[in-house]
């Protein structure tokens, strides 16, 4: 084993501080806590979803997870095997850790394999429950299912497993085994820590006359036609770092970037890609500019990055007639400066409709009867970089999740918080909804999170979907008889005896702790596997469990002994 440098160490520690057990919420094992946070910041998968993709147990037979791009265009989808390795030093992964993950892999690759897996006894129910959620077996038989792996490591790849890889891939097909180890990890760690532009010089290839430039207050600001193969060129695309400072940093495969991908496969588009792709954003430090191309000092992307992406997977589809509008903006190390620009560059997306409902009269007036009437909150409606916020924070995107838990009875829906603010922004923001309403639903989910430890453990491995679904239930617990139903319709009377409501809440944090505890208990008696992470998900499942939340409340309150000199 070579001598680890430091660069590895300071890699490590990135890695280390970000995909840490206190950030993955209830994962017990150190592999599975790295292939969350790989999930969440590589893929792209949002972070409640990305959960239900991962196997945290001993049974799970050498695949840490596993998740299907589906390709709505060809109706073939592709399962891609993950396998992760979280030592606690960086040290070496060498040819025959990539040679054991590849035969564990090919199980999933024919129906034989498959089979055989579901037939294995002490096979680990989370991935049994995934091989079967995703038809494994029913479309590789049917022939609508292609295989793909990726290995992640926070080790350092050796060169002998650098030409595993290269030879598998030859074999099988480019793109066939992905790995990421310490050398892409680590950078991308460091990037979600504190975000910066890719340091050092870009020359860009674009004639004066594929170009118009002007200046604002003395900053180079251009307009260029840039070839698609000096992009994907560009230094920082595969660590992810060249996307730092862009608000979304990669965007999960969704219909856009699938779409995408497919018109790059396809030549014929070339010519025209200029004019139907809105292009993209980089803002740098420095711009000089020669007659035939053009020098860019320390960028970033920062609107545009699945586009960088798919441009990078489809490079060997690219050709010299496939040309992207290329905005750059010299803003010297004001970084402060290339997020805003990053924020309001972005808004065609909806990753942003928080952002945009900012200004709307809902959030504006729960802004001010927050300061008049909750000084000691701070509600927030968009991104405050370097602002320091005093008090008890509410995030207006997080509130907005809890008020359709409880006020709009509709979990399954809360999970989206990007429909929020979209179709049924309305809906969860009514004119009906003060900020006592908000103060409300924050102090019901802090008795949640007090009351944790009654919840069934395993149900804590997803932490933030489980509360969620408490949150819910409570809610439910809250209209069953007119006294409590008060507290929802009149939130700001009942904060008025804040400990009167505390222990309220708490006694009936316990009562929705117990449903869940009946729910484990029925899938351990009958020993079914306990899917709480899709079911707690599910409009019909929450549905049901709310009803029995209620039933079972009703009755305890009506079959409980009456307390000497006092009442129920």
């Amino acid at each position: 084993m070579t001598p680890m440098s430091f660069d590895e160490q300071t890699n490590y520690g990135y890695l280390s501080q970000v995909a840490s057990p206190e950030a993955s919420e209830g994962l017990t094992r150190s592999r599975a806590v790295l292939l969350l946070w790989f999930l969440r910041n590589v893929i792209g998968i949002d972070d409640l979803d990305a959960y239900e993709h991962v196997c945290d147990g001993p049974g799970d037979r050498g695949i840490d997870g596993m998740y299907v791009e589906e390709d709505d265009f060809t109706g073939i989808g592709t399962l891609v095997i993950l396998q992760s390795k979280y030592p606690q030093t960086p040290k070496n992964v060498g040819r025959t850790d990539v040679a054991e993950f590849l035969g564990i892999a090919n199980q999933c690759r024919t129906v034989e394999g498959v089979q055989a897996l579901l037939a294995d006894p002490g096979l680990e129910p989370e991935l049994r429950a995934l091989l079967i959620r995703n038809r494994v077996e029913e479309r590789l038989a049917a022939g609508t299912l292609k295989v793909r792996l990726i290995f992640v490591t926070a080790g350092i790849l050796q060169q002998d497993a650098q030409e595993l890889v290269a030879s598998t891939n030859v074999r099988e097909g480019a793109g066939f085994l992905t790995v990421y180890d310490l050398r892409t990890l680590g950078p991308l760690a460091k990037s979600v820590l504190g975000p910066q532009p890719v340091s050092g010089e870009v020359v860009i290839t674009t004639p004066s006359s594929e170009r118009f430039v002007m200046q604002i207050d003395g900053r180079d600001h251009i307009v260029a036609a840039v070839k698609a193969s000096e992009i994907v060129a560009w230094p920082g695309i595969d660590d992810r770092s060249l996307f730092d400072l862009n608000v979304r940093n990669q965007l999960r495969p969704n219909n856009v970037s699938k779409a995408l991908r497919q018109a790059l496969a396809r030549s014929q588009d070339h010519p025209n890609f200029l004019a139907f792709h809105n292009g993209l954003t980089v803002v740098c430090n420095g711009i000089t500019t020669q007659d035939e191309s053009i020098t860019v000092q320390d960028m970033s992307v920062v609107n545009g990055a699945q586009s960088v992406v798919a441009l990078l997977d489809q490079a060997a589809y690219l050709t010299d007639e496939l040309k992207l509008v290329v905005k750059f903006i010299e803003i010297g190390e004001h970084h402060q400066v290339a997020r805003e620009i990053a924020r309001r560059s972005n808004t065609q997306n909806p990753v942003n409709q928080r952002n945009l409902r900012a200004l709307s009269g809902v959030q504006l007036r729960l802004l001010a009867e927050f300061k008049t009437e909750f000084p000691t909150y701070t509600y927030v409606t968009r991104p405050r970089y370097g602002e320091p916020l005093e008090g008890t924070v509410i995030e207006n995107d997080h509130a907005a999740q809890l008020l359709c838990a409880i006020y709009n009875q509709q979990p399954w829906l809360a999970v989206k918080v990007l429909a929020l603010f979209q179709d049924h922004y309305t809906a969860v923001f009514s004119t009906a909804i003060t900020a006592a309403h908000i103060v409300l639903a924050d102090l019901i989910e802090q008795r949640v999170r007090a009351g944790s430890s009654r919840v069934p453990s395993n149900y804590l491995a997803s932490k933030k979907l489980t509360e969620l679904v408490m949150v819910y239930l409570v809610g439910q617990l809250l209209r069953t008889d007119d006294a409590l139903a008060q507290m929802l319709k009149a939130p700001a009377t009942a904060l008025e005896d804040r400990p009167a409501l505390e222990a309220k809440l708490d006694e009936l944090v316990g009562h929705a702790a117990g449903t869940l505890q009946i729910r484990a208990q029925e899938h351990r008696i009958a020993e079914t596997y306990d899917d709480f992470k899709v079911d707690f998900k599910n409009r019909e499942v929450l549905t049901k469990l709310g009803k029995e939340a209620a039933k079972l409340y009703v009755y305890a309150k009506a079959t409980q002994a009456t307390p000497a000199g006092g009442t129920l």
